[in-house]
């Protein structure tokens, strides 16, 4: 019965191995629930201030600029980060809020390394994650409206992301995700080591905040 159940299991994996969007969502739902969790209790708090929301803009672009330098590494990423890139949006917001709101100065800081991620796949598993947070994005954007010290145009272009464009976007990373692993049938486990270490990171930036 052991045996049976073993393989069972194998199939089972394989089986969703062949979705991999499915599978590295299912695979990544403890880790993605925790992340959601930690920005969930700062940006959804009616009565977060300034300096709260700058910690998350902050460690935000501290995991996000690890990301994306792993995403360049690799041919096949970095041509899909052109366009997709977060820094840009994370430095305009944090600037705003450091002189436009005189908000304290702080400074970016950067933490761990990529001596983990050393392959194309394993950057594919972390543009997984950056590009979804963009879906969850939307929401956040419409909670951060609300607070008075916030300009609708600015100090919040990160989580306004890609705008009308979020779900086409989206949806064009998938195809190429699917795309790839197509091409590389041996790939999951990989891109999915890519996506874990992508929400540690986002996780381990936002563990101090509170």
């Amino acid at each position: 019965m052991g045996s049976a159940l073993s393989n069972a299991t194998v199939i089972t994996c394989n089986s969703d191995q062949n979705n991999i969007h499915t599978f590295i969502k299912n695979s990544t739902d403890f880790l993605h629930s925790h992340a959601e969790k930690q920005l969930g209790a700062v940006l959804f708090d009616k009565n977060m201030t300034q300096q709260s929301y700058l910690e998350i803009l902050i460690a935000m672009h501290s995991s996000y600029s690890i990301m994306e330098d792993a995403i360049s590494t690799y041919g096949a990423t970095k041509h899909l980060l052109v366009g997709r890139s977060k820094l840009s949006w994370l430095n305009q917001d944090i600037a705003y809020l450091q002189t436009s709101q005189h908000a304290p100065s702080v400074k970016l800081y950067k933490h761990d390394d990529l001596k983990n991620i050393c392959n194309v796949s394993h950057a594919f598993g972390m543009m997984y994650v950056m590009e979804g947070a963009t879906m969850g994005g939307g929401h956040i954007f419409k909670a951060l409206k609300k607070h008075n010290w916030i300009n609708e145009l600015e100090g919040i272009r990160f989580f306004y992301s890609y705008g009308e464009l979020r779900n086409q976007k989206w949806a064009q990373f998938i195809h190429a995700l699917k795309q790839y692993h197509n091409d590389n049938p041996n790939s999951a486990d990989d891109i999915l080591l890519g996506a874990n270490k992508a929400f540690s990171l986002i996780s381990q930036a936002l563990g101090d905040i509170n």
